[in-house]
């Protein structure tokens, strides 16, 4: 006893006042137990990141307990004095806070190069733009994203990246964006291909409290921060994460998921749920569904909700459209709405996305490629007394003479409207091409004596259709057409791209076109050149309100950046501006959409207490 009290004494004699943590990646929840043990005297907890060609750090972040207590961060701050970091992408251009980037480290602490090894130094030392002329910086091969507070976020390896149905996925994005999760301790997410041709996203979860893990949380949670095709089809819960004996993560010791604990137990009543049941689960890989299973929360995606479409063809002898899903994702739903509807409502030109509901209904106008299922997403975020509806162009779903001008097009949107909602106030939201067409509405609303209570644009400018190329032609049609199915436009590789090509492509189930038949394609592409000459020749008219415009901020390179200013003429009292850090094309992605819902439910809501307002007082006057 009384060695221990020496030993005790010698300890606090010792007074150390730093513990620093380097060589892996910290797992900030295992220090809870340090602080539990230790009052605000304890030594300070430092992480520091480093590198061999540093000797051998480059930043550090002072650690506290409210970062040990979130666990699984993945923060490792700001750069140690003499060293700067740089995170770029492909151009070796600054990326926007929050948008991933390679690593580079420059400044007096970088090493020259490496000893004997000319052809190595030159690939790895590059010249630094922006240091003094012949200084060079590091590539580090690892990839981060800049916080807006300046401190460094680590998002993992560059050779992480793979290619899952034309998307390049870092999958150490996927893993910083589920570790941020309070209820997340350790996650590491790879792909498995345990069926020939189907790859998924496999997370594998380290909870961080002993309560009932809740998957469909985590499974949210990715779905706001990330893309839909980077959130896990899988999620697994593990005791810890398997390691070699060198400390890695033993990727080939994770179990493959147990698929058959995901469906529900309700069986099906009928012969008809059976059938589904049983399609739903040879699609899915699963060993059975039940009859209220989401298809898309079992980890169903665009490509499998294509062929689902063609089983059921095949099986059933229905002839379903893929977008009869948006509305039916469950057995017991799609098998009420099959005798009734065959799903040829996905073209037409009012598309009833969310028909039901108690207050004023939200008009999505289409962009560029004509369809409107790119806002089904909103059904996610939106309150559900909120119906929204779809205006999609016309010549899509039936042979028919298209509009000849912007004029036309929008009037007859508007009577479309109104077999929906006869008076106003109305609520407008339109993308692209569409954010001019929802302008254009509500100018002709409001000539007509109606109220537009709202008007949302999503990244549109006054006659200009953010072209691919800097002329309109075929090849940019195709290629607006399978982006808006889904396809990655940078995926589709070298080389002219024309009819034959495009239906290839879609042939190959890699969109969600690809349960259109060739004779829609060709009127899809048919009506995007119509509705591009039409914006051309089109000169907006005044609009007697406010405009609730969402910008995306990440511009390619072949693009002149527009200002959303060009539209004050034409907005009596303004522009109310929000910036999203995403390209054009993914605004109506999960992430983004997001935000864009949050937006959009305020002003919907202040425009339902405003009427209510209004019709007490019509009341009371009468």
């Amino acid at each position: 006893m009384q060695a221990d009290r020496e030993k005790e004494a010698l300890g606090r004699q010792l007074a150390l006042r730093y513990v620093i943590f380097g060589g892996e990646a910290l797992e900030l929840g295992r220090l809870s137990d340090w602080y539990e043990r230790h009052d605000e005297d304890a030594p300070r907890l430092i992480n520091m990141y480093g590198i061999t060609e540093t000797t051998v750090h480059v930043s550090y972040n002072e650690l506290n307990r409210e970062s040990a207590a979130a666990g699984g961060s993945s923060l490792i701050g700001v750069p140690i004095p003499d060293l700067h970091v740089y995170v770029l992408d492909e151009y070796l251009q600054h990326t926007p806070a929050g948008v991933a980037g390679e690593m580079y480290v420059a400044g007096a602490g970088l090493a020259r190069g490496y000893w004997q090894r000319p052809e190595l130094t030159a690939e790895r030392f590059v010249a630094d733009p922006f240091g003094a002329a012949g200084s060079r910086m590091y590539r580090t091969g690892d990839l981060a994203r800049r916080l807006a507070d300046g401190s460094l976020d680590y998002l993992g390896r560059a050779d992480q990246q793979v290619k899952i149905r034309g998307f390049r996925i870092e999958l150490g994005e996927i893993e910083a964006a589920l570790s941020h999760h309070p209820d997340i301790a350790q996650v590491a997410v790879i792909v498995r291909e345990d069926q020939p041709g189907d790859q998924r996203l496999t997370a594998y979860i380290v909870p961080a409290t002993a309560a009932e893990p809740e998957v469909a949380q985590w499974r949210q949670h990715a779905a706001v921060f990330l893309p839909d095709y980077m959130v896990p089809a899988a999620f697994i819960v593990l005791a810890e994460l398997p390691l070699t004996p060198n400390g890695k993560l033993d990727r080939r010791a994770l179990p493959a998921p147990d698929t058959s604990a995901s469906a529900s137990g309700q069986g099906p009543r009928n012969p008809q749920e059976e059938m589904l049941c049983s399609l739903f689960a040879e699609v899915l890989g699963l060993e059975r569904v039940g009859i209220e299973d989401s298809f898309f929360e079992l980890g169903g995606h665009s490509l499998l909700a294509v062929r689902l479409m063609s089983r059921i063809k095949e099986a059933m002898g229905y002839e379903p459209g893929i977008g009869i899903l948006f509305e039916a994702p469950t057995v017991s739903q799609l098998a009420a709405r099959l005798d009734k509807d065959t799903g040829t409502n996905a073209l037409q030109v009012l598309l009833p996305l969310r028909p039901n509901g108690s207050k004023a209904p939200l008009f999505c106008i289409h962009p560029a490629g004509g369809l409107s299922w790119c806002y089904a997403g909103l059904m996610k975020h939106l309150e559900p007394e909120r119906p929204i509806y779809g205006l999609q162009a016309r010549g899509i779903g039936e042979t028919e003479n298209l509009p000849a001008s912007l004029e036309e097009m929008t009037a007859d949107y508007i009577q479309h409207l109104r077999i929906v909602q006869p008076h106003g106030p109305y609520h407008l939201l339109g993308w692209s091409l569409g954010g001019n067409v929802a302008q254009a509405m509500a100018v002709q609303l409001q000539r007509e004596g109606q109220e537009v209570a709202l008007l949302a644009v999503l990244d549109a400018y006054p006659s200009h259709y953010l072209p691919i190329r800097e002329e309109q032609d075929e090849e940019e049609a195709l290629t607006a057409l399978l982006a808006l199915g889904g396809y990655d436009p940078d995926s589709i590789g070298d080389g002219p791209l024309d009819m034959a090509r495009a239906m290839e492509i879609l042939r190959s189930d890699t969109s969600a076109l690809a349960s259109l038949d060739e004779e829609t394609i060709m009127k899809l592409r048919t009506t995007y050149e119509n509705s591009v000459r039409l914006l051309s020749q089109y000169v907006p008219e005044l609009f007697e309100g406010r405009m609730l415009f969402f910008r995306s901020t990440i511009i390619p390179d072949w693009f002149d950046p527009i200002e959303p200013e060009m539209w004050e003429p034409y907005v009596a009292h303004g522009l109310e501006r929000h910036d999203i850090a995403c390209r054009h094309k993914d605004l109506c992605q999960p992430g983004p959409l997001e935000i864009i819902s949050e937006v959009l439910s305020g002003r919907l809501d202040r425009s339902h207490q405003q009427t209510i307002v209004l019709n007490r007082g019509r009341e009371q006057n009468e």
